[in-house]
């Protein structure tokens, strides 16, 4: 880290569809971090962060864990109690103590939020969202039709019963009732299940939004961020999107600070790659699109589906860049475009015989976006041992060279492999 200096605090945000490589870019910076806060999403955004060859797979905790700091769940979050409760158990088996704050306002995954966003899919056929029946999505719709449990109601076991009580009846009936769905929940185990996770829970509690605005002047704070900027609730591709604001300006009311400089970096792949439905302008349908898949390792870290792939965009990348203003960027998997003799980059999109810089902002005009590619020289050379950047090939550094002049935005990191080591600070 000692040639890249870090401007804290900061926002570590996606910039396309997701799984752009952050948990290993926050598993980078949390090492000169005190506190790391994971603000918004639920288990259904999962980070991968590979030390001395061993996968650890993070879906709540915040990626800082392996460097065994402060790690804070701010309001913004949904919990899957039984999620967190096994990540918790899968470090400190490897004796890895959890300095951990959850803050009550913290809204709770049912499970019969997981039989709604099912039963919902089925109910849309192929026009499905392509959501991994988790529930995150009914979770946050409860929080903001105020049928939400939240994590205080979680550690009080009257409180929890009465809601529970009160809430269940009415999801049974939408579940068996609306969308034709038998339901085998039960109101009492669920009770006696969510008590227990409580009851476990209970020590972490605490209010992260007093915390974090007392400690920032003196502390150094990251901010992670999941999913991607273009599965954010109201800019992103809706309705194939989340539930929640996924830009950084969402960081202010997901943790509950006042608005303030915060430096953002936006996590960029080399390439694009998105999860279940919805436009996709520069997909590849072919044995390179496939290659990229396969050396480039594109399942889903929680549902193990196969990533579509496709051409780096730019338009998408400039539209990012607007929404979260970052700072710098961090260019990860550039790596896996080794061994490719020819590379397509997506300079803008053509829609009637217009051109367009940026993504519209009608999903019906998005639909029908052209991409118009660059093409540029690929590289046959392994990059995983290359530690300088006097040392890339020079098609590398001019693929590199060219992103950085079409978004105006420096690139501060570029990653060449999943290990820790495997990376240049520019």
């Amino acid at each position: 880290m000692a040639h890249y200096s870090i401007k804290y605090p900061l926002v570590v945000v996606g910039a396309q569809w997701g799984d752009e490589g952050k948990g290993k870019v926050v598993d980078l910076l949390s090492k000169k971090a005190d506190y790391v806060v994971r603000f918004n999403g639920g288990n259904n955004a999962g980070h991968s962060v590979v030390v001395s060859g061993e996968k650890f797979k993070l879906s709540l905790l915040p990626s800082g864990v392996l460097h065994k700091k402060k790690l804070i769940l701010s309001q913004g979050v949904v919990i899957d109690p039984a999620v967190l409760l096994s990540e918790i158990a899968f470090f400190e088996k490897r004796n890895i103590h959890i300095d951990l704050m959850i803050d009550p306002r913290v809204q709770v995954v049912m499970p019969y939020h997981k039989e709604l966003d099912r039963a919902t899919e089925l109910w849309k056929g192929k026009k499905a969202t392509g959501s991994l029946h988790l529930g995150i999505g009914y979770c946050y719709e409860d929080k903001n039709n105020r049928f939400g449990i939240r994590f205080e109601d979680l550690i009080s076991p009257k409180i929890l019963q009465e809601k529970i009580s009160m809430l269940f009846p009415k999801k049974k009936r939408q579940i068996e009732l609306v969308f034709g769905q038998k339901t085998d929940l039960s109101a009492d185990k669920m009770v006696i299940d969510y008590t227990s996770y409580g009851k476990k829970l209970k020590k972490y509690a605490g209010d992260a939004s007093f915390f974090i605005q007392k400690n920032m002047a003196k502390k150094k704070v990251l901010f992670e961020g999941a999913h991607g900027t273009f599965l954010d609730g109201v800019f992103g591709t809706y309705p194939y999107t989340t539930a929640i604001h996924t830009i950084s300006g969402a960081v202010f009311p997901y943790v509950g600070i006042a608005p303030q400089k915060i430096s953002s970096i936006g996590i960029v792949k080399a390439y694009t790659t998105r999860v279940g439905n919805g436009p996709f302008p520069t997909e590849l349908f072919d044995r390179v699109g496939e290659k990229i898949r396969e050396v480039g390792g594109e399942y889903g870290t929680v549902s193990k589906r196969p990533r579509r792939c496709g051409w780096l965009d730019l338009p998408l990348l400039r539209t990012a860049v607007r929404l979260s203003g970052f700072s710098s960027i961090a260019l990860t998997k550039i790596d896996v475009l080794s061994q490719i003799k020819e590379l397509l980059i997506c300079t803008h999109y053509e829609l009637n015989g217009k051109r367009l810089n940026e993504v519209p902002a009608y999903i019906s005009d998005f639909n029908n976006c052209k991409p118009v590619y660059k093409k540029m020289k690929g590289w046959m050379a392994d990059l995983s041992n290359i530690v300088k950047w006097s040392d890339l090939p020079p098609e590398t550094k001019h693929y590199v060279h060219f992103i950085e002049k079409q978004l105006h935005v420096p690139i501060s990191i570029l990653s060449v492999g999943p290990e820790r080591g495997q990376e240049i600070y520019l």
